[in-house]
């Protein structure tokens, strides 16, 4: 079978349309969306802020015991638990647990998401398709827990199918996570389309032979699966 490759986008986000016929040959059967900028926007600024506003602690500290120290991606790997990545904050603030609940942090961090609208709309076009679709995105407990808890509630699509980086140890773009994310939708590699706003992650999936493509939420997102075939 000829394997059909991802047209990366241009500067101004656009599909090489002379590719188009030959993409909208491949039947997709199972599309993979990324969290993080394609279904919901966020911003680690104001995780640090809040961090940083909410525990009376320095905005400089609060970046490093967050995100420079590593802790972030441990916690994202699934290398340590809710509580044990809170903790190892706190001893890196100097802080008691009294100062910094486990569940006020947990939600410090996490409360920086902001639902893409528009994308609701799209997924639930893919739903109508027929077309498989899941969840395929580096994050960890703390940041789906929050999600999850809103009141746009994202989680409330209810995913067919869920990877997530901290659930499976292994974060995009090593190739475990698309290993496990291939063996749930039990489909070929050439019958999957990721949309990834990544770059590095993109080129993991095309390298396993997947379509993908480099896009945000919204307008973009929505021409790639036009482009591909999946929805009208």
């Amino acid at each position: 079978m000829v394997r059909f490759r991802a047209p990366a986008f241009l500067q101004t986000s656009r599909f090489d349309r002379r590719a188009s016929n030959d993409i909208n040959m491949m039947k997709i059967a199972f599309v993979y969306f990324d969290l993080g900028n394609v279904i919901v926007s966020f911003d680690p600024k104001i995780a640090v802020g809040n961090v940083a506003s909410r525990f009376g602690v320095d905005v400089a500290m609060a970046e490093q015991a967050i995100y420079r120290s590593g802790l972030q991606d441990r916690f994202e790997h699934g290398h340590v638990t809710g509580e044990e990545y809170a903790q190892l904050v706190r001893d890196l603030l100097a802080v008691s647990d009294s100062q910094m609940p486990t569940a006020d942090l947990l939600d410090a961090i996490s409360d920086m998401f902001t639902p893409i609208e528009s994308m609701r709309n799209t997924v639930t076009k893919v739903h109508e398709s027929g077309t498989r679709y899941g969840l395929l995105s580096n994050t960890c407990h703390a940041h789906w827990d929050w999600i999850a808890r809103q009141t746009w509630q994202v989680s409330s699509l209810a995913w067919p199918v869920r990877v997530l980086s901290c659930e499976v140890s292994s974060m995009k773009p090593d190739h475990g996570i698309y290993q496990v994310a291939e063996e749930l939708a039990g489909v070929s590699p050439e019958a999957i389309l990721f949309l990834d706003d990544k770059p590095e992650n993109v080129a993991a999936a095309i390298d396993r032979g997947w379509n993908a493509v480099q896009c945000f939420g919204g307008d973009q997102a929505e021409d790639a699966l036009k482009t591909y075939g999946v929805i009208a």
